[in-house]
């Protein structure tokens, strides 16, 4: 991964808010992101809530109340059926919930350890700090109470 690149984000998000972020690469099993995410999670200015890689019960990530969810499912691509985890899990009174901040990244871009991971460190980054961070291809949002899907196209 281009290092500068990587700078750069970290750079842009330094000193600002670090919201938690709890972010999954398997919906059932519910499993947490692998390490290299919870690295890009760091770099984009989030806090990851969980143990990477492990497998974890939905009620713990309840209780963690994460200001932003993040879903990038491997094999799944942009379909991660968001509304339905967020009915099936319970979640709907979390805070990232609540905020409309829950996001499906297209896996490829997380999920695969290759040049695309610089997309999904901007996809990243744009959801965790959507203030300093433009909206990023493969980034899909749910809207909170409507459960609403937003799609976000790059400027």
């Amino acid at each position: 991964m281009r290092r500068h690149e990587i700078e750069a984000v970290r750079t842009e998000a330094k000193n600002t808010k670090r919201p938690r972020v709890f972010c999954e690469e398997w919906g059932k099993p519910l499993i947490a992101s692998q390490k290299w995410v919870a690295e890009l999670v760091e770099a984009a200015g989030g806090e990851f809530v969980g143990e990477a890689g492990s497998q974890c019960a939905a009620r713990a990530v309840f209780d963690e109340d994460p200001d932003v969810l993040i879903a990038a499912w491997c094999g799944a691509g942009d379909r991660v059926p968001l509304e339905k985890i967020i009915r099936d899990r319970g979640w709907s009174e979390m805070r990232a919930v609540q905020a409309g901040r829950v996001y499906c990244i297209r896996d490829e871009l997380l999920n695969t350890p290759a040049p695309t991971l610089v997309q999904g460190l901007r996809a990243l980054a744009a959801a965790i700090q959507p203030e300093r961070f433009p909206q990023s291809a493969g980034l899909r949002c749910i809207a909170a109470a409507r459960g609403q899907v937003r799609e976000h196209h790059p400027r």
